[in-house]
């Protein structure tokens, strides 16, 4: 669904007349006056050459967009510039959720197929929850081996009880915890649009915070890996406030939308 230049200027004025609303609220007053409840109203084009497929060489020297809460302004800047943009009255909110490396892959014991999936969560009882993609169809008490990067076969998973969305119940024959298992292992969970989700040896730090610390996430807080620790230490250092929280990002964040209306789409929760 395209929208008229006209209505568009007009989104953009009423952006700009807002006064000392929060960019929260201002967001859902615009979405609700257009009733952009459709999927459709997100359709844009984005050039695949413009989806970059390798971090900068160098943290903080990405892009930033800045939003004058006040005047409606925007203005560009770069990560390396929050010290000049932050006061002392505001307080920087940090995740400090550490990405697991939660692709797997491995082969199916009865019939010697190719088996791929994604670790989603553990539980205190040993059991593990997972996405699990293969051709035919896997049943209860079916077993596959699991491989390292180097293609080791290191342990097995076994299928307890399918839930729903392509969720299983797997139990691992691996005596270590989850994040020893799974650093045996998995791959970095990278998206499709990063080279088809084909991970390098770089990005089991590259695609990871300077301050990660929790593990538990299937993909990581992406504003989060354009920090530095001297760049932290500078936002620190004049007075502003940096905070931490623990979410874990889930598999929310590979679920396509598969309704029209964005109402009716169940979004999963970090936890």
């Amino acid at each position: 669904m395209e929208r008229g230049a006209a209505e568009l200027l007009e989104i953009q004025d009423t952006c700009k007349n807002v006064r000392r609303q929060s960019f929260e609220k201002l967001c859902l007053s615009v979405i609700i006056a257009t009733n952009m409840d459709s999927l459709d109203d997100y359709d844009y084009r984005l050039p695949k050459e413009l989806i970059a497929q390798y971090p900068t060489a160098t943290r903080g020297e990405s892009r930033l967009l800045v939003v004058n809460r006040e005047s409606g302004e925007l203005s560009h800047a770069r990560i390396a510039d929050l010290p000049s943009l932050l006061t002392p009255d505001d307080a920087l909110v940090i995740n400090d959720t550490r990405v697991v490396p939660a692709r797997l892959r491995g082969t199916r014991i009865a019939t010697g197929g190719k088996w791929e999936g994604l670790f989603v969560e553990a539980a205190e009882t040993g059991h593990w929850k997972i996405l699990s993609k293969t051709r035919g169809k896997i049943v209860s008490g079916e077993r596959v081996q699991l491989m390292d990067r180097w293609g080791t076969s290191r342990f097995t998973l076994t299928f307890e009880s399918k839930l729903q969305g392509g969720l299983w119940i797997v139990t691992p024959d691996s005596k270590s915890n989850f994040v020893e298992a799974l650093e045996l292992v998995g791959e970095v969970p990278l998206p499709p649009y990063i080279r088809g989700g084909k991970m390098v040896a770089e990005d089991l730090a590259t695609y990871q915070t300077v301050y990660a610390n929790e593990p538990g996430a299937v993909a990581a807080p992406t504003a989060g890996l354009h920090f530095t620790n001297e760049l932290l230490g500078a936002i620190a250092e004049q007075g502003t406030a940096i905070c931490n929280v623990t979410l874990h990002v889930g598999i929310g964040t590979f679920r396509p939308i598969e309704v029209e209306s964005l109402n009716d789409h169940e979004m999963h929760s970090e936890w």
